[in-house]
């Protein structure tokens, strides 16, 4: 398969569009939709662990690690961020 094509008209290369099917691009928006929403709770539950575990430190009982909990929120977090990136390079209809 040819990644870009030449196009006589521009004098210049051109990468091809590709049309999907219009139920795959509703699909893939309701998804988008719901990675933004899940995007938005995920950073809402860091601030609040974050909140805490500074009010712990404050409080001289805590550790200065971050907490496990943080660093697998901030990770599933950059995972969902992942996923929704590879779903507008694939379909940039938004």
């Amino acid at each position: 398969m040819l990644l870009e094509k030449w196009d006589p008209v521009g004098a210049g290369f051109t990468r091809p569009t590709r049309t999907f099917h219009p139920n795959d691009s509703a699909q893939a928006n309701l998804f988008a939709a719901a990675m933004r929403s899940e995007i938005s709770e995920l950073e809402e539950l860091i601030a609040i662990a974050q909140v805490r575990w500074a009010t712990r430190l404050d409080a001289g009982w805590g550790n200065s690690r971050t907490p496990e909990p943080v660093l697998r929120l901030r990770e599933k977090r950059a995972e969902v961020q992942r996923l929704l990136d590879g779903r507008l390079a694939r379909f940039a209809t938004d």
